[in-house]
């Protein structure tokens, strides 16, 4: 832990009286990294700031042997070093330096933080995120009665009843627990609702997925999680469908939505027979692969670019080869960024980029339009959706050579970007789903 959490915040970090604290003095077992993002020109910092000192302050004052104690390092989105020392002179804990503007920068993407104030709590012994939302929880749990707000094992949120709703074949409504019926399997959770078209188009593709999935022998099953507005229109949808559904109106729909942080239909999120997951997008997955041949579709270093990439490439940076979309020509250009991709992908947790393949569909037109490209082809770009920055390889001609080292340039600071100019109102992301 000490050393990927040095990776992010530098050696030391600073307390209010200026004195260094070494990074690796904050970790350990019981121990709890909150990561708190904010500014003096923000009005809800202002505002949430006293009530994360009030909170602070009243766990270090508790005898806590055996429970979770929490460090708080501030990172400063102030504008400049005067508005830094504003914030974090009255501070009880800690912060970045300044002057590392750099590293506040990566930290920032690297924890999905586009707005402030945002608390991240990191597990002192792992490294691993707690929770991203560490502001909703304190908000909505003022006391910390239930800090550090670890997520609930899937299992945990699941157990209970699920329904198995009638079908052609069996005309009887059957009752079933959860983990009986799901432990040991990949189990797909499937989001849609009646009343969104895309969901109607995919359902019959999925349901033929999973029986021949089934009559295959694997061990797979979806449970249906629908979005639907009435008993009436949720009976009409989920009735024939083969698998198992949570009931409607469920109070557990929402946990696995906020599990998930599932905000659009339809979605195919599939797990383990752990409950880790195994890829967002499903949908995406059985539409590139109807026949199931890469079931159940681990992530690849290089991903097509798809809508269901919209919301990883509006949240992080993303090295995009624009091909000709001709099946060579999406191979050709899988294998010029398979070795940067492949090596970035072993990065694990710390990996800072995703890489795509994109042909001439409408999908590559948005992001062209979003960047302002023009319509060369090959073009090989690093897109940075959070900083509105684009960086355009110059090469006419992209050899995995050449990704190679515009990749590597851009990792040590040496390219320059673009600014991306403002969107039309209502533009400013790709539309992949119906919106809940």
């Amino acid at each position: 832990m000490a050393h990927r959490l040095e990776v992010l915040l530098g050696e030391n970090v600073i307390k209010q009286d200026g004195q260094t604290v070494p990074v690796r003095s904050l970790c350990g077992k019981d121990k709890v990294v909150g990561l708190y993002f904010s500014a003096t020109w923000c009005p809800p910092c202002k505002t949430f700031t006293p009530t994360l000192i009030s909170f602070y302050e009243s766990l270090r004052k508790e005898e806590r042997e055996g429970k979770d104690q929490l460090e708080i390092v501030q990172i400063s989105w102030d504008r400049d070093a005067e508005g830094y020392t504003e914030a974090t002179k009255s501070a009880p804990w800690m912060s970045m330096p300044y002057t590392d503007r750099e590293r506040q920068r990566k930290l920032s993407r690297k924890m999905g933080v586009h707005g402030i104030p945002r608390l991240v709590l990191l597990d002192g012994e792992t490294g691993s995120v707690i929770t991203r939302d560490g502001y909703d929880r304190l908000m909505e749990d003022v006391t910390g009665s239930a800090f550090p707000w670890r997520r609930k094992a899937l299992r945990d949120i699941i157990k209970g009843k699920l329904l198995r709703l009638p079908t052609e074949e069996k005309d009887t409504l059957e009752e079933i627990d959860a983990n009986a019926s799901l432990d040991g399997k990949i189990v797909g959770f499937y989001f849609s609702a009646h009343w969104c078209i895309p969901c109607r188009y995919f359902d019959p593709e999925l349901m033929r997925a999973y029986n021949e999935l089934k009559t295959r022998g694997h061990k797979f099953e979806v449970v249906f999680i629908s979005a639907d507005r009435s008993e009436e229109a949720f009976m009409r949808h989920a009735t024939g469908m083969p698998w198992v559904t949570l009931p409607f109106d469920d109070p557990r729909i929402e946990a696995i939505k906020k599990h998930f942080d599932v905000d659009g239909i339809p979605m195919l999120v599939l797990v383990d027979e752990k409950g880790t997951i195994i890829t967002m997008n499903g949908r995406q997955s059985l539409n590139d692969d109807p026949s199931c041949k890469d079931f159940p579709w681990p992530p690849k270093p290089v991903e097509r670019l798809a809508p269901t990439s919209s919301l990883c490439i509006n949240e992080h940076v993303s090295v995009i080869l624009f091909t000709d979309g001709s099946d060579s020509g999406l191979e050709q250009g899988r294998a010029i960024l398979s070795e940067s991709a492949t090596r970035e992908a072993q990065k694990g947790e710390d990996k800072e980029l995703f890489f795509y393949i994109a042909g001439e569909d409408e999908v590559s037109d948005t992001v062209r339009d979003f960047a302002d490209l023009d319509d060369t082809c090959p073009l090989l770009i690093i897109l940075d959706s959070p900083e509105q920055q684009v960086y355009t390889c110059p090469e006419v001609k992209v050899t995995p050579q050449i990704a190679t080292e515009f990749v590597d340039k851009f990792l040590r600071g040496e390219l320059t970007p673009t600014t991306i100019p403002p969107m039309h109102p209502g533009n400013e992301e790709m539309e992949a789903s119906a919106v809940l």
